[in-house]
């Protein structure tokens, strides 16, 4: 080899170690949102079930009781990053479409316990959260595939249908998105 190819080689190493060192620097930092949205190609009932409220006594969230509304299920923890980071916008969008048919399940996956999960969301940073706030059991985890990671949300019809899964912090204007898809206004 002579002396420019040897260069040019080392260039290209140092390159592709910067390249490789900065994807390793975002995806640590949590930049990078691992997100995956998995659309039912199929009609699906979600699963039903019943809690209790934490945030409006004598509220029960329950399937049955809000057939005919779009609900999002989203399953969530005080600890998680992700989690807190999407509130506001869930609380924004549940606050202008309420009126219009739209309910949100907040389903607390903390092992703290319900009067914790009720002193965080009154004290929450971004906003007091005003959708519904239940505690999910094992029961209902395991209904909807053993949730595992979170955030997780599913959209839910008007007929009690799934029709979208996320994984992953929602995107930006996507619930938007598909609550007007529901509605058959795109």
């Amino acid at each position: 080899m002579n002396k420019n190819s040897k260069r040019t080689t080392k260039i290209i190493i140092f390159i592709i170690a910067v390249i490789a060192a900065s994807i390793l620097a975002i995806k640590f930092s949590g930049l990078m949102k691992n997100t995956k949205i998995t659309k039912s190609g199929r009609e699906t009932l979600a699963p039903q079930f019943s809690v209790k409220s934490i945030n409006y006594p004598g509220m029960i969230l329950s399937l049955k009781k809000f057939r005919g509304k779009i609900i999002l299920i989203n399953f969530w923890a005080t600890w998680c990053p992700p989690c807190r980071d999407e509130m506001p916008r869930l609380e924004k969008f549940y606050k202008s479409h309420k009126k219009d048919g739209f309910v949100i399940f907040g389903l607390s996956v903390n092992n703290s316990g319900p009067v914790a999960v009720l002193n965080f969301i009154k004290t929450f940073k971004g906003g007091i959260v005003t959708y519904p706030i239940g505690m999910a059991t094992p029961g209902i985890s395991k209904a909807y595939g053993n949730i595992y990671e979170i955030p997780q949300s599913f959209i839910i019809n008007r007929k009690g249908i799934v029709v979208t899964h996320f994984t992953g912090e929602l995107p930006p204007g996507f619930l938007s998105y598909e609550f007007k898809k529901i509605n058959k206004k795109i």
